[in-house]
């Protein structure tokens, strides 16, 4: 298993530019990066895991989805281990347990099979009591257990539309059960589920979100975070900047955060090894006497795998002096904190133009991304490896007075969760790019 002593969290914290306008007004970038190392190359065997699978058999799961999503669950089974739990929980309108925290051992595999032999399409979606009663088992089995990485994935291809509904309400609850120790990660099936729900559950319960447009990329995404799972060398990671009074700070791009006073804590999930998180944050400078020096504070840690303790980082401190014009105008910028900057900004920005297309609003859309465009491509001038990011911006602006077809929003809404995540896409085919999306005419 691993330990404290043989997982290591470094944080590294730095700004774009060191210096800002003692007037005011000055926009600066903060990134922090956190890396893990160190654990599984002393102790290879990963912790048990006790998963359940939520899914959806609502009417619109019929045929090719819920057959793919059979043959995910039998081949879950079929990879976990004799001291792995698996539950499986069938929702519609109600939820109905198949499958009880069964250890996956021979016998616990045919009780797998004969539950998921049981999965047929019903009736609506009500998508929070089948996480809530997946949830539930998966507490008491963590209750009555001892060491072991605590997951839930839920599977869906429709809207919230029945029972709790509210976007902020199901992140919140899956939230609450991260404070437990489980996390929550969300499958999206075709081109008709909720992305930005199942993406703010899977935020702030500190998982994954995954487009699985066609029905056989359900199990190669289910299975790709079982395995990476498996790699975990730590969960629940958070950073917290802290900053002064006169400093305003926010985070870009959409992590779960929660504001603290004077600080803000981000939920950085899981850390796998060469496989660094990296988070910026867009500070506002106030006016102030020349030479003043503002002191900000980053920290850091995670919790291992199997619930036996915590790792935490050396806490870094960054300043933020504030000078006048001219030094302020000549200073030089750090060349890879500003491109990570641009390219967190461009996830933002990608992410909003989706919601608004969604909505219908074109002329807001066009001018919000002509505005951010414009101040995005004066901060990047110069700026190697910026150029893509814009080139794919003004593809997006061209096109955003159209009626987007959802399974556009969904590639689009994923590649912007991805990058700002740092993950890779875990298809075994990858989509187009939004460049090549975009750049196709009628699309």
């Amino acid at each position: 298993m691993t330990d404290t002593q043989t997982t290591r969290l470094t944080l590294t914290a730095g700004l774009d530019r060191a210096l800002a306008w003692e007037g005011g007004g000055s926009v600066r970038y903060l990134v922090a990066d956190l890396v893990a190392e160190g654990g599984r190359d002393a102790a290879p065997q990963a912790p048990p895991l006790n998963l359940a699978l939520a899914i959806d058999v609502s009417g619109s799961m019929a045929g090719d989805k819920l057959d793919a999503a059979r043959r995910t669950a039998l081949a879950v089974a079929e990879a976990l281990g004799a001291t792995d739990q698996l539950t499986l929980v069938a929702f519609d309108s109600k939820a109905e347990l198949l499958l009880d925290a069964r250890p996956m051992d021979p016998a616990g595999r045919r009780a797998a099979a004969r539950a998921i032999g049981k999965l047929a399409p019903r009736g609506g979606t009500n998508l929070f009591a089948g996480w809530l009663l997946a949830a539930e088992h998966v507490a008491i089995a963590m209750a009555a257990g001892t060491g072991a990485s605590h997951r839930l994935m839920l599977l869906s291809d429709g809207q919230a539309n029945e029972g709790t509904t509210d976007r902020a309400e199901l992140a919140h609850h899956a939230g609450e059960l991260l404070k437990r120790g489980i996390i929550t990660s969300a499958v999206g099936i075709g081109d008709g589920y909720d992305e930005e729900l199942l993406g703010a559950m899977a935020e702030a319960g500190g998982g994954r979100l995954h487009d699985a447009g066609e029905a056989h990329e359900i199990g190669e995404v289910v299975l790709g975070e079982l395995r990476e799972g498996r790699d975990a060398l730590l969960e629940r990671a958070t950073l917290r900047l802290t900053v002064p009074a006169t400093l305003r700070a926010e985070v870009v791009g959409a992590w779960s955060q929660t504001a603290l006073p004077g600080a803000l804590e981000v939920l950085v999930g899981t850390l796998l090894p060469d496989r660094p998180k990296r988070v910026v944050f867009r500070l506002h400078g106030p006016t102030g006497a020349m030479g003043t020096a503002l002191l900000l504070g980053v920290s850091a840690g995670g919790a291992l795998p199997e619930g036996g303790g915590l790792a935490e980082a050396r806490p870094v401190e960054v300043e933020l002096r504030l000078v006048g014009g001219r030094e302020n105008t000549a200073q030089r910028r750090d060349a890879d904190r500003s491109l990570a900057a641009v390219q967190a900004w461009q996830a933002e920005v990608l992410r909003r133009a989706v919601r608004m297309n969604r909505d219908g609003d074109r002329r807001a859309a066009r001018h919000y991304l002509e505005r951010e465009l414009r101040w995005m491509q004066r901060y990047a001038r110069g700026l190697a490896g910026a150029e893509p990011l814009l080139a794919e911006l003004v593809l997006v602006l061209r096109r955003v007075g159209e009626d987007w077809d959802e399974r556009t929003r969904k590639e689009v809404f994923a590649a912007s969760y991805q990058r700002v995540h740092g993950e890779v896409d875990l298809r075994a085919a990858a989509p187009p790019s939004i460049s090549e999306r975009f750049g196709r005419p009628g699309r």
